[in-house]
């Protein structure tokens, strides 16, 4: 008795008190599990969820994308958490990412032809030399002028290569040869028709040339032609180069039209004057003339942009298909070979000076058919590359389009051809192999599990020549999306305070109006302060706790505590067989006003300079390092994961390699360029650093210091490698129950290890793992990752929660994966009851009508294929159809969510071992019911184990069905006393827990008694129970075992599902007391 430890003295009313709040800490009322997919998040760990907002902060919103041929619907697991969360504020969510990766297949990448830099050119005087060409023409047009006629001396050959189309300064367009018949056709109409001698004196310049030649060409002596009739064709800064500014934008025309990148970042170019010798008119016919033309031809060197020369700017994917049935060993690609065609057109040619210009895509596909699209990388034209081929591999039909584009990058292209660094692309592919090459310049290994996102290494300040590591950020999240969810930002670092602020901003915030998610203030690097970033943040190794919701950090706990981050390292990248890989650009300074921040090839169209000025960063609305400002920003694509280099042979499975490329990292220090990019890196010996422009190594006192005002000493970084671990290349995931070790699908992608697997194809495509304990007895395959997603929940005392569901599987495509969750919910847990699904059509057809429609009988049929007997368990029919008002769509999904939704109601207005069906606690908000089940149908459903999901006119779509999945019948083949045991067991779990380790006497199991029965009485009262009782064994034998035995004796209360009504008609003069 509650009060056997008082003693009473004199008469009165006692009371007491029990505390069993303590009960309801762990056991709660309604917890669900979901293990499934989400379109971001972290991947494998239960994520304790309160409501939708923190669910879509988490994981994202819903989106009713199904898989390609499936009606499979993606990512059903946000449509659950959307319709439980409606009844309760409890959730753990497991989302699952890919173990596998995959062989990315064939590559074609295209690169950039880097420009001249003006700084560079130089005049070769020695290899100057003197030409002459005849012409002839009429005075009807300048186009009638034509050179070398009779077959006489041509053009000298750098002359003759370069007489075609160019641009000029102010974007129109011309010809150096139409330039050339216009200059001898004008002075000659001007001799023949008008008498005049301007032939005498004109000289056409086209280009800069020697200054000593030019001076004697402008020399008036007796004897001497004096050419004082300039024209300057291209329009350049100034006819003598040693005059010429040849930075000008004004030499653009000349540059384009004259010089050519000769490769290994040299440029060759060329200049010419031409003067009339004679004009001679004395034909038979008096409108024809001839003469001779000649001059000088002078040669030029130059170097180019060299870190531009051959970068790649997008690499195209073949399209394919892997399903690893029958002979199906892992992708089967549909393009067999592609080719950058810039030829076969005219205007295709455009691109060697003009990357925005048209080309066209050709190639040929396995089933020996030709494709040909024209494209750009114009992003505003309709021909944009991704408008042409798509992003996905199964974005387009693969027969009509059969490649897409799996990285590109736009920003790079236009910031770099806006500053002038690049001229155009090159006409040809990079053309790489697939993994299973065993190619090592291969581009194509993907086979990686997935991979949470991190960024470079976080630097100090400049200490003499050295700078030394801080910290490097991983997110939280894993997979694809982590890469474009947040960047994170140092901003006030001050000297005199040793301190910074650490902040995590949004992926598409901007400069001007930054979002701050997370924000850390006065970090410092002190391990033994409280201020520590790492304390503050929390570390990946979990020395300090995770106090962030979105990165944590590794240190390097021997940085020197003065240490501040003024910079970041440099972001690791694919290489691509010799060629220039891409690289971020960073924000290096704060721009004053009207300083030029880009300077686009050529002028205005009215011929003055296109010159970008800058109207003076706002420092407080501008960030270095990545920096949203107008010329600067970042391609997303290039930080996705890129692989790692091919180990070569696939079989056996053999270990590869991170790439060794380094980009440029940022530092605000400008004397950080004597620091270098280490010797185990293919870029080591380069600078490492972009760098500010003045020192950083104090707080400034100078008021013009670009680094006076603490709002100023900030800079941005991102994040990169995150990977979702999943084989593009399959229409569905790989979970079905032939992908086990030894399956025949399995075999298909698989290496035979250590001879146990004969049938095993190796290709590759497919390893076997060691998790945790279990030594390569696991593989690669989507089965798996299911698995170890599912296996999350498998410890009660760690993850609580008494419901479970599982999207994305069902018991007749994925039976060994369901019977592996009921296994585990009624061996390890037992403590929940699991939801499966029972699919309604085939789910594995692209588009269903009702002749794919699974009727009840079929159902239940299949149900009963399966063996599944359980009373952990429950499943329901048909799926419903629900509005998606995010994604303005309508979608069919199973109706999991709205089950669970249900059982939340129920615990709220009732209790656990109350039926969660029927009118007042089953009504599923849905536009409707896949089928509309009849009295029979629902019948034939009920008898096979299977709860309907009944229409009813006047309230729609309601549950309507209470049974578990045990084949038995008996009182635990209905879902209330399931839950009502469920309920009953943790409750007196959780209070016989506090008895524990006390004394095994008459006492204890007079308090087991004393907080066994209130519970089962308090159940009794509110109608879960007829009855119960309660005993615990005194027998030696047990005491003897450390052990208390007890048992409960339990009269469940069933649900009322069958009323038999019989109506009876009486005659009118009947007395009904006589009945």
């Amino acid at each position: 008795m509650a009060t056997s430890n008082k003693v009473f003295v004199s008469p009165g009313v006692y009371t007491s008190e029990r505390d069993l709040s303590f009960v309801a800490q762990s056991v709660g009322v309604t917890t669900l599990g979901i293990v499934g997919e989400t379109i971001k998040g972290p991947a494998f760990e239960p994520i304790f969820i309160t409501n939708y907002d923190e669910f879509q902060a988490y994981f994202g919103g819903t989106q009713p994308e199904k898989f390609v041929g499936t009606q499979i619907p993606k990512y059903e697991a946000a449509y659950i958490a959307k319709s439980y969360l409606q009844q309760s504020n409890q959730l753990f969510v497991t989302r699952i990412l890919g173990l596998s990766g995959y062989d990315a297949g064939p590559s074609w990448s295209i690169t950039t032809i880097a420009n001249v830099d003006p700084g560079t050119v130089g005049l070769a005087p020695a290899l100057t030399t003197a030409w002459s060409v005849e012409f002839s023409g009429t005075t009807g047009a300048s186009s009638t002028v034509v050179f070398n006629f009779n077959g006489t001396t041509p053009f000298p050959t750098p002359i003759q290569n370069h007489l075609g189309q160019y641009t000029t300064f102010n974007g129109g367009s011309s010809s150096v040869s139409g330039d050339m018949q216009n200059f001898i056709y004008s002075l000659a109409i001007d001799q023949i028709i008008s008498g005049g001698t301007l032939s005498e004196s004109s000289v056409a310049y086209f280009g800069s040339i020697d200054d000593a030649d030019y001076a004697y060409l402008n020399t008036c002596t007796i004897g001497q032609p004096c050419y004082t009739n300039e024209t300057n064709v291209f329009g350049v800064n100034n006819v003598e180069i040693g005059m010429n500014d040849l930075e000008n934008d004004e030499n653009d025309s000349w540059f384009y039209a004259m010089f050519d990148n000769v490769g290994s970042c040299n440029y060759s170019g060329y200049s010419y004057f031409t003067v009339l010798n004679n004009i001679d008119n004395s034909w038979s016919t008096p409108d024809e003339f001839s003469g001779v033309v000649s001059g000088n031809l002078y040669t030029y060197s130059g170097v180019s942009y060299c870190d531009y020369d051959n970068m790649v700017v997008a690499t195209l994917r073949s399209r394919g298909l892997a399903t690893y049935f029958g002979t199906n060993t892992g992708p089967r690609y549909f393009c067999t070979g592609a080719t950058l065609d810039c030829s076969s057109v005219s205007t295709y040619a455009d691109i060697a000076k003009n990357p925005y210009a048209t080309f066209a895509i050709t190639g040929s596909t396995i089933e020996n058919t030709t494709f040909s699209f024209e494209t750009s990388l114009a992003v505003n034209q309709a021909n944009y590359l991704t408008k042409v081929f798509g992003r996905t591999n199964f974005g387009k039909e693969e027969a009509d389009v059969p490649v897409f584009v799996e990285e590109v990058f736009p920003t790079l292209l236009n910031n770099s051809y806006n500053q002038g660094y690049i001229r155009g692309l090159n006409c040809g592919f990079i053309d790489l192999p697939g993994a299973r090459s065993n190619d090592p310049s291969s581009i194509g290994y993907y086979l990686q599990r997935y991979q949470s996102a991190e960024s470079p290494w976080v630097v100090s300040q400049l200490e003499g020549s050295k700078v030394t590591k801080l910290f490097k950020a991983y997110t939280i999240s894993d997979g694809d999306s982590s890469n474009v969810e947040v960047k994170i930002s140092i901003l006030n670092i001050s000297f005199n305070n040793g301190t910074f602020d650490l902040a995590v901003r949004s992926y598409s915030d901007t400069d001007s109006n930054p979002i701050y998610i997370e924000r850390f203030t006065n970090c410092n690097m002190d391990p033994a302060s409280n201020s520590y970033v790492g304390k503050k943040v929390g570390s990946v190794d979990g020395q300090y706790a995770l106090l962030s919701k979105y990165i944590m950090l590794e240190l390097n706990e021997e940085a020197p505590i003065t240490s501040l981050p003024c910079g970041f390292e440099g972001y690791g990248f694919r290489l691509y067989d010799g060629q220039t890989s891409p690289f971020p650009t960073y924000k290096t300074k704060y721009n004053y006003p009207n300083e030029i921040i880009a300077n686009p090839p050529f002028g205005s169209a009215f011929g003055g300079d296109n010159a970008v000025y800058s109207s003076g960063d706002k420092i407080r609305q501008t960030f270095l390092g990545f920096s949203t400002a107008f010329g600067y920003g970042w391609d997303p694509d290039y930080f996705m994961y890129k692989g790692r280099r091919n180990p070569g042979l696939l079989c056996p499975p053999t270990e590869s390699s991170p790439w060794d490329y380094l980009s440029k990292g940022f530092h605000m220090d400008s004397g950080a360029t004597v620091v270098t990019i280490p010797s185990y890196y293919s870029t080591s010996g380069t600078p490492m650093f972009e760098v500010g422009d003045t020192s950083f190594q104090e707080d400034p006192t100078d008021p013009a210091n670009p680094y006076y005002t603490i709002q100023s000493r900030k800079f941005t970084f991102l994040v990169q490698g995150g990977f979702d671990g999943w084989d593009i290349y399959t229409r569905r995931r790989t979970n079905g129950d032939g992908f086990i070790i030894g399956g025949s699908n399995w075999a298909n992608g698989a290496c035979d290890v250590l001879g146990r697997y004969p049938k095993a194809s190796q290709s590759g495509m497919f390893k076997n793992i060691a998790i945790e304990q279990n030594a390569n007895d696991w593989s690669t395959t989507d089965y798996y990752a299911y698995l170890l997603g599912i296996n999350t929940f498998n410890n009660p005392e760690a993850v609580n929660i008494n419901v479970l569901v599982t999207p994305g599987i069902d018991y007749v495509n994925n039976s060994n994966l369901v019977e592996a969750t009921i296994s585990m919910v009624q061996e390890q847990r037992a403590d929940s009851l699991y939801i499966c699904t029972t699919p309604d059509v085939n789910v594995l057809l692209p588009t269903v009508t009702v002749d794919d429609i699974i009727y009840p009988s079929q159902a239940v049929n299949n149900l009963y294929d399966t063996g599944i007997d359980s009373n952990y368990t429950a499943t329901y029919y048909p799926w419903i159809l629900v509005r998606d008002t995010v994604n303005n769509t309508q979608i069919y999904i199973p109706p999991t969510g709205e089950v669970t939704r249900n059982l939340a109601l129920t615990d709220n207005i009732a209790f656990p071992w109350f039926a969660s069906a029927g009118y007042s606690r089953g009504l599923v908000n849905s536009i409707k019911a896949r089928l509309k089940l009849t009295q029979a149908q629902r019948d034939t459903l009920y008898e096979g184990r299977i709860n309907p999901i009944a229409t009813f006119s006047d309230v729609g779509t309601v549950i309507w069905g209470n049974k578990t999945l045990q084949v038995k019948e008996s009182a635990l083949d209905r879902i209330n006393v399931r839950r009502l045991l469920l309920q009953t067991r943790k409750l007196i779990s959780a209070v016989s827990a506090r008895l524990l380790f006390e004394q095994n006497d008459e006492k204890v199991r007079q308090d087991f008694l004393d907080s066994v029965n209130p519970i089962l009485d308090s159940i009794r009262r509110d109608r879960g129970l007829y009855d119960f009782r309660v005993t615990v064994s005194s027998d030696p034998a047990d005491l003897d075992k450390n052990q208390l035995v007890g048992k409960i004796y339990l009269k469940p209360t069933k649900s009322l599902e069958f009323i038999d009504i019989e109506f009876l008609i009486t005659p009118t003069g009947a007395s009904f007391e006589d009945i």
